[in-house]
């Protein structure tokens, strides 16, 4: 989890009469403006993992960000959860289960919680020790795709962000690690500086819901 609590959030808040620009460079910059101007953000994703068998699962729903390390992520399809942190303790709410997992942040070891770290921070340069602008086609038209090399040892390989070249809005970013897992998320409704409450990643477990210490991953 190292890479990603320093990692990025490739969804941001678009600047102002942003320069339109395609090239490399041009596109890191306009995303690391945007990590650097925003304070909260919040979408529909959709959440795809693919283990090295090439076994995948798909989920949906709604994913809000607020800085400092906030985030709550609200499941809808095909099973409804929660997962959310208020900056130091993480939630993990199954309402089938009629069960809650807790757990300090720093002990958590989970994909969902770079994004929960990111906001208003800046310098992808300082994270990657390369990047690729790629001539795949990209998932949503109109992308460009990059591709980017960790520049500390991590489980993760490389990283596939998908940029929006207007406004430099990301919106979709794909983990490949090296035991062969693959972890994406899309993004689409993004809104960003709209005020998000701090109540709203607040949580207290339902009455009669077991409560059981530790997520892991």
């Amino acid at each position: 989890m190292s890479l990603f609590l320093s990692l990025f959030l490739f969804l941001a808040v678009p600047p102002q009469a942003p320069p339109q620009g395609s090239g490399l460079n041009t596109l890191i910059n306009g995303v690391d403006r945007n990590f650097a101007r925003m304070r909260d953000f919040s979408a529909d994703f959709v959440e795809i993992v693919q283990d090295s068998l090439n076994q995948k699962r798909q989920e949906s729903g709604h994913l809000y960000l607020m800085a400092p390390r906030m985030m709550r992520w609200e499941y809808k399809d095909p099973e409804e959860k929660l997962f959310v942190s208020d900056g130091k303790t993480v939630f993990y709410y199954v309402p089938a289960d009629r069960q809650v997992s807790k757990d300090a942040v720093g002990n958590t070891i989970d994909d969902r919680l770079p994004l929960g770290f990111l906001l208003k921070r800046s310098g992808l340069r300082k994270e990657f020790s390369r990047f690729e602008l790629l001539n795949t086609p990209p998932f949503l038209p109109g992308d460009k795709v990059i591709r980017m090399y960790p520049l500390r040892k991590t489980d993760i390989q490389e990283i596939v962000i998908e940029v929006d070249p207007v406004d430099y809005v990301v919106r979709r970013f794909v983990f490949t690690k090296v035991d062969g897992e693959r972890l994406e998320f899309v993004f689409s409704n993004i809104r960003t500086n709209t005020g998000l409450k701090q109540s709203l990643f607040n949580f207290t477990p339902p009455p009669g819901v077991q409560v059981l210490n530790g997520i892991g991953r």
